[in-house]
């Protein structure tokens, strides 16, 4: 990189032969440490992003299956209450020149008033926080920006990169999509997504986080993280496609994820009726398990279904699976939001889910993919009064009696 000074982090520009060989870097942003020069050059890639030329269909079926009447009122409204748009959230975009951003509280203070400029995916900083040293203007920090180094250049703002792969694939892309906009920008990311002082801390394995920059052809010095305050001279604040808060959805969201289908799956993938179920018998955690599963996934292997355990897949044959497969049951998480990278207009997702509530982005994924799904009431917590924390039971006869309804048994 051209006019940077910099003291870069051990593990972010580390020689392992074993990837070199395959040009499979991990995918670690540049953690800028120390001084950082006035002069920049952006000279990093946009994307080309071709949308897919079949149109999914604007409608779709929902069937919840068993459920508390009273239980049952509530996720209905909640569901049908996303706000879906197929439009680029471009006026909603931001550009602010100036900007002074500090690591030390994740914010970004628009210098021209010293206002902290909202980066969250909600229409306002939450309440509990508005009061919080981190949260003030500019004029309530011990922060002298006449001393602090500037950058005259163009940035976009990225989000963090998580390596929790339902949180990647809903809110660290979130803002990818201004990347078609064919400006080479640098992507500014707040926090690392594997934390290790020195290479010998860094589990050296490559996950799903690697495979999809790999399919973009984006490189990890595209993403930059700066621990030290700087001002720069312009910042793109990309708009959300997704967001939990403001129970939005724009269909630009599934554009990155398909472009990395595209790149990933072969020229022709056939489909087939077998049904999939996506297991979570084998995750390590076992507050992460639900106990009654493993029964089961017995019941199913034997009545047919192929039956996947996706920590020990690669991305790739993940996305191979999902478009192969027309019919795809899994319990509620984040394995069954592969579904994003479904290049097929037949798609049914069957989900066995918390007898008491369903997670906000299993509805703003239907409405993003345009899939048939079907919810079925099978899952509570081992304690009635703890339904976020703690162990989950499954109900076997309510997980086969939905799939028999279903017509999948």
């Amino acid at each position: 990189m051209q006019g940077i000074t910099t003291k870069i982090l051990d593990v972010a520009n580390y020689n392992l032969s074993k990837y070199l060989s395959k040009s499979q870097d991990l995918f670690v942003p540049r953690r800028i440490r120390d001084s950082v020069s006035s002069q920049w050059e952006n000279n990093y890639k946009s994307l080309k992003i071709s949308a897919i030329e079949k149109q999914y269909p604007q409608k779709y079926q929902t069937n919840f299956l068993n459920y508390h009447p009273d239980t049952l009122e509530v996720i209905k409204e909640d569901y049908y209450s996303i706000n879906y748009s197929d439009k680029l959230p471009l006026e909603k975009t931001i550009t602010v020149k100036d900007v002074l951003y500090v690591p030390r509280y994740k914010a970004f203070y628009d210098l021209r008033d010293g206002s902290r400029i909202n980066t969250f995916k909600m229409p306002g900083i939450p309440k509990s926080e508005q009061d919080s040293q981190e949260f003030k203007s500019l004029y309530h920090q011990s922060i002298d920006p006449t001393k602090i180094k500037r950058i005259d250049q163009k940035f976009m703002y990225g989000e963090n990169i998580s390596l929790h792969y339902g949180h990647f694939l809903c809110e660290s892309i979130c803002r990818l999509w201004y990347l078609e906009q064919a400006e080479k920008l640098g992507i500014l990311v707040i926090g690392q997504p594997r934390k290790a002082k020195s290479i010998s801390d860094l589990k050296v394995s490559r996950d799903f986080v690697d495979e999809f920059m790999t399919a973009l052809d984006l490189d990890s010095e595209q993403f930059l993280e700066l621990t030290r305050p700087v001002i720069l001279g312009e910042v793109v604040f990309p708009y959300p496609s997704l967001s939990f808060y403001r129970r939005e959805v724009f269909a630009c969201h599934k554009l990155v994820p398909e472009l990395v289908a595209q790149k990933l799956l072969p020229d022709k993938v056939t489909q087939t009726e077998q049904p999939l179920y996506i297991s979570r018998t084998k995750l390590k955690k076992a507050n992460r398990q639900i106990l009654g599963e493993e029964q089961l996934e017995n019941i199913l292997r034997e009545r047919g279904f192929a039956i996947i355990y996706p920590e020990n897949l690669t991305l790739q044959e993940q996305i191979y699976l999902v478009n192969k497969h027309k019919y795809i049951v899994g319990t509620w998480g984040s394995s069954l939001h592969t579904i994003i990278f479904s290049l097929s207009d037949s798609k049914n997702i069957f989900c066995l889910s918390d007898k008491d509530g369903l997670f906000i982005a299993f509805p703003q994924f239907d409405a993003l993919k345009s899939v048939n799904s079907t919810y079925i009431a099978a899952i509570k917590s081992e304690r009635e009064d703890d339904s976020h924390k703690g162990q989950k039971i499954l109900d076997v006869d309510a997980a086969l009696s939905g799939l028999k309804e279903s017509n999948l048994l």
